[in-house]
This record gives C-alpha cells, structure tokens and sequence, in this order.
C-alpha cells in the first residue's frame, strides 16, 4: 500500500467505527424546536449558526438561575440548560446567552410544570399583537392590549430552545429520559464526571429578511387554507341580496409550532361559530331575505394573512389569462383558471359590497362569571348590533349573572377593537359596517394569549360558550330577517360544544371524529398554520375538519344520488359527506400574506408590499437534539493527547516497518 493513501485508509476506518459505535454513545430524541421566521423588515425566532453541546442542567427556579448567570455554579463547562415554561422570559435568555456558558434550552410545558409555576404568568406576545397589520396601524397611540406581555414571540435567539409537553406516549418518553439524565447529573453534583450531555443542531438557512431568502430559495411563505361556507348554494354576487357574516380564526401562534394549540383563545371561538351553524342548520336558512356567510381565517396571527386575502380577492376584479405557468397548474383540468391557478371561483359570488353586518368570536372560553365583551369599532354604527345581542342573550338567561353580554365600552373608554380580530380586514376596506368582536375580556389579552400553555381544556367555560352559541345563533337569524318564533327555537347542543373542544385540543381521534374522517392514533394537532404551498396546496387536518362539518351543516342533498363512499361516487360539484352525495357552497381560500405575491410565470414568490403581511419560514437542516456521556475536559485532554501519540506511533510504526521489511525481504 502507498503510503499518501495510509491517512485516507485510517479515515476509513474512523468512519465505520463512528458509525457502528454511534448508537451506543448518543441517544436521538424527537424535539420540537423554536424555528426562524422573517418578515419584510428582520427576522424572528431561534438559529444556532453552529452546533453545541453541554452538561444537562435543570434550573427550578429565579433564584437557581440568577446564582448560574452571576457564575456561582458551575465550572468553565458548558451546559444545555432545561427549565420550566414559568422561566423562559427574555431577560432570562438573554442573560443566559451572556455568560457564554450556555449552548441550547430546553423548556419544560404545562404537564411538566409545577402547579406553582402558573403563578405570574405573562402573555408572551407583545404589547399590541399584529397592530401594524391591523385597522390602527397609523395610529399615534394605539391602545396596549397586553401590558404585561414579554415580547417573547417578536424576538430573535442565536440558540437552540426546544420544548417539551409530555400529553403522548412519545412526548412522554423524551421526557421522562431526560428528567432521568438530570437527576442523574443532580445526583452527581454536576461535577463528578462523566455526567449526561446534550447535543443542539438547530442551523436556519434563511437570514435578513423575507425578500432575501425568498430570492435565495431558503424560505417559504407562511399561510394555509381558510374556509367560507352558506346554506345559500344558489347566492350570486349580483342578487341583491345582503349578507350577515359569521367569522372566527381558525389557527394559533405559540413559540413552539409543532405544540401550538389556543384552546382558550383560538378553539374556542372556532368552536363558537361551529355551534352556531349547527344551530342554524335545525331551521331553514336558506329564503331568508339576507345570506347567512360563515368563515373561518387562517395565518390571522401572521398579519391577518387569511382575512386580507380574503378581501382583497372578494374586492377587486378577477382576471384571467390562462397564460403559460412555470409550474403545472396543481388543479388539473378542474380548474377554472389556470392562470392565476385557483380551485373556484366561487368566492366571486360574494359581493363585498353587500356585507351587512359581521360577528366575530374571539377568545371566549376563560370567561369571569360567565361575561362577555362586545368590541366595536364605530360606538354609533355598531350598538344596535351589540343590543341585538344583549336581547337575545336575556331571552335565553334570565340571570343577567350565570351569562351575559356587555358593551366592552361601557366604562366610557373606546379601546376599539382588539388584537387578532379579523373583522379589521372587512373595516379597513369599508369602516361603516356594522361590527362585534366578542371576547371573555374586556381591557386586556390574557396571560395565555399565544402562550404554549394555552393548550388545556381545565378551567375553560364550555356552558358559556354554549350560550354564546345560542345567542348568536339567535341575532344572526334575526339580522337575516328571520321569524321571530323560529329565532326562539334556535338553541345550540352543548355536548357538540363538549365533543368540538375535546377533539381539537387533546383528542383528534375522538369519537365524533369518526363521522367525517377515518382517523386514530392522533390525540393532538398543531394548530400552528404552517407553510402555504404553491406548486400543491393541500389542506391541514384543522381547516379540513372546518371545512367537512360546514359543507355537512350548510348543505342540501344531492338530486340525483344518495349514498357515497368517496367523492368520486357522486356528481361533479358534489362532496360526499357522512356517505350521502351533498351539494354545498363551503369552499377553501388560500390565505398567506397580502404583502407578498405568486409570480405565475416564474414560480417565484415576490415581495409587492412591505407594509402587508410577508411572513416566512425559514428551511432548517433536520434539527439535532441527542444525548451522551460527557467526559471532564481534563479527562478529554488527555484523551485527545493519548490519541495524538498513538496516531503518530501508527505512522512512525508503518513507516519504519515498511523499510524493516523491504530491507529484510528484499521487496521492492
């Protein structure tokens, strides 16, 4: 053998003994990471620009953590650091990253926690969430919805935070591996080596801002698929007829993606609207003198990506070339437009202009003696309507106490609407519509708002939102035009109400489940929006669930056939829904930022507006989180010196053997 090859055949050689002797040396765990996110302006969230690892070390409380950042604890070793949901503030963090000692977090969720650990708990979000999306983005002083928020979710990390939330069998496994490897580190006294570390990779290929990386190809837009819905399958953009809207967000935000839930905020409201077209569905909506528009918006917290798209696409001229595309057209030949490539055009039968009044339910499950707060924009334009909904709410509860519905301006402050309310989007296109937001507070967020802890139904009001339910159920009749004596009858089903909340936050696989969808083994979704894909979009299971119960509750069965195991069993047009051939007006709509724009011709996303949404998501290589016995560095020292010599006696050994034996063997 050539002795230049010798070092590659040693390389060799390392490779397979790394790969055979890796799984007895590092541990893989499933992780759920913090991830990068950009918008038009900087960037959000965490990168590790290089790889790390550290001593596991479990931080209980403000005061462990001060005595690790003033540096009475530890030697110069690193340290992956694992603390509860309670410690992770940005003054924490940043401290932490300061001592140059720490390589990576690892952040402890609500079954993990301590109970009192839920003791002054802040909303992670920032003082007015998506304000400068919003209706008062050029006001001076707009009003702090969330005083006591941190900031948290608008901040950018150079280092790996994970979380953990052990509610299924796999999330309880990570954890408990990992409490085990502290508790073996505890019991060590962090310095009887060789103790258990932790390796981060967590590298973000996209930097600066949403135009760069989409320019380079290391991000994608933020987005998904919203759902509208009528029981008016015959309505027409020019029938003149006007439209009462039901609405509510679909999707949530939280630090952690993969974990995001917003059963308080989010779900709830979903819920509410979900209920209300279940009650509206017992009685004949459908020749009412007004439409009846339910919708549900995805990626609001991004912008209000769904709502504005929306608009803009029910507002402005539709036109179509049909010219050639740099990409297929992921609708086939169903489509009605291949350039713009879009499923319908059903949203064209909606007549913005025609909008008569809107209903929004926000968060409305952690209410305080069963009250809520109707928000407006308008005092004078709105209050007929947030008096609709007060008479109503008195003829189903006599007890103004057990439930009601108060003006959120009756303290004679005008805080308008709050953050997150996607009735913005109609307003800002036209202010004058009458409009309420209904939530469960009146002055402020909430602790839990956008927080990864916001993901239980313990202590949420479902009665109240059964009520809320029925209430609304009963005004948006009556705003069609309804009968009076029907309008009494309308009465929401509070176990629906009970099953709805228990199968989008703990449980998709439930029951109930079982009549749209052949699912098992999902206990809980994402709620998070995700990525909006251009080439295929494809809907998440949320916003296909939405979608299935509406076209289920706003539909009429189909002429010509009844039953159906697929789709492909019934008519053009038709959906086949509980097995029955349907026809239905219940439609997806992309949502993702208004900022940004698909380029037909050259597949590329574009930037056509920094003023609007243009969230993205950055592309990450596979993100790292293993375990492994660590050596002290003076042991690690002496190693590396070990080897070192016995690299060279190898080659100084083959060197001179070599000579040895071409001298003795006379080989040439």
């Amino acid at each position: 053998m050539c002795l230049c090859l010798f070092p590659f055949f040693l390389l060799k050689i390392a490779e397979d003994i790394g790969s055979s002797l890796y799984p007895y040396i590092y541990t893989n765990l499933n992780n759920w990471p913090c991830v990068r996110l950009l918008n038009a302006t900087n960037t959000i969230g965490c990168h590790a620009p290089k790889t790390g690892s550290g001593v596991l070390y479990h931080v209980k409380s403000q005061n462990q953590m001060d005595d690790f950042v003033a540096g009475q604890f530890g030697s110069s070793d690193t340290y992956g650091i694992v603390l509860g949901y309670n410690l992770l503030t940005r003054d924490n963090i940043n401290a932490l990253q300061s001592t140059g000692r720490v390589n990576g977090l690892i952040v402890l969720l609500r079954e993990a926690m301590n109970q009192n650990d839920f003791q002054n708990l802040h909303s992670p979000e920032e003082n007015c969430p998506n304000c400068q999306f919003g209706l008062y983005a050029d006001d001076d002083d707009p009003y702090n919805w969330n005083p006591q928020g941190q900031n948290l979710l608008e901040s950018e990390f150079e280092i790996p935070i994970f979380g953990i939330n052990p509610v299924n069998k796999i999330s309880t496994q990570i954890y408990n591996f990992v409490m085990k490897t502290v508790e073996y580190n505890e019991e060590k006294g962090y310095d009887n080596y060789p103790l258990q570390a932790v390796d981060f990779e967590l590298f973000m290929w996209a930097a600066m801002n949403s135009e760069t990386c989409l320019r380079r190809g290391w991000c994608e837009a933020i987005g998904g698929l919203s759902v509208y819905s009528t029981p008016s399958v015959d309505i027409q953009a020019d029938d003149k007829k006007t439209i009462v809207m039901l609405t509510a967000g679909m999707d949530s935000r939280s630090l952690f993606h993969d974990l995001t839930n917003g059963a308080g905020h989010d779900v709830s409201g979903l819920v509410g609207i979900l209920a209300a077209a279940e009650a509206l569905s017992r009685v004949d909506t459908t020749n009412l003198p007004k439409h009846i528009l339910y919708t549900a918006f995805s990626a609001e917290s991004w912008g209000y990506a769904g709502s504005q798209r929306f608009v803009q696409d029910i507002s402005q001229p539709f036109t179509c070339t049909n010219e050639s595309r740099a990409v297929t057209c992921p609708y086939g030949s169903n489509a009605p437009c291949t350039n713009p490539c879009v499923r319908t055009l059903d949203f064209k039968r909606i007549n913005f202009d025609q909008i008569d009044s809107i209903i929004e339910l926000g968060s409305i499950s952690m209410t305080t003696n069963g009250e809520y707060w109707a928000h407006v924009d308008d005092i004078k334009t709105s209050e007929s309507l947030v008096a609709s909904l007060q008479q109503q709410q008195n003829t189903i509860n006599s007890n103004a106490s057990i439930f009601s519905i108060h003006p959120a301006y009756e303290d004679n402050v005008q805080r308008k609407l709050p953050p997150g309310s996607s009735t913005m989007s109609f307003l800002k296109q036209k202010q004058n519509i009458p409009a309420v937001v209904i939530t469960d507070f009146q002055k402020e967020l909430g602790s839990l708002y956008n927080s990864d802890l916001d993901d239980t139904l313990k202590g949420l009001d479902l009665s109240s939102i059964c009520q809320l339910a029925t209430t609304t159920a009963k005004t948006t009749y009556l705003q069609a035009q309804g009968n009076t004596s029907v309008a009494e009858q309308i009465t929401a089903n509070c176990t629906l109400v009970e099953s709805l909340m228990d199968c989008l936050v703990s449980n998709f696989s439930c029951s109930f489940m079982q009549n749209y969808f052949n699912v098992s083994g999902i206990t809980r979704i994402s709620h998070y929006s995700s990525i909006f894909s251009f080439r295929n979009p494809q809907p998440q299971l949320l916003p296909r669930f939405v979608f299935t119960f509406l076209a289920d509750v706003t539909s009429r069965s189909s002429p010509t056939l009844s039953s159906c195991a697929t789709i492909q069993d019934c008519n053009q047009g038709e959906y086949c829904i509980k097995k029955q051939c349907v026809q239905t007006f219940t439609n997806y709509h992309d949502a993702y930022g208004t900022g940004l724009k698909y380029d037909e011709s050259s597949g590329k996303v574009l930037i056509i507006d920094s003023t609007k949404s243009t969230w993205t998501e950055s592309t990450w290589n596979t993100p790292v989180f293993r375990t492994f016995l660590v050596t002290s560095k003076t042991q690690q020292a002496i190693e590396l010196v070990v080897g070192v010599l016995w690299t060279v006696i190898s080659i100084v050994t083959v060197f001179y053997g070599k000579r040895y034996f071409k001298k003795t063997f006379k080989i040439e």
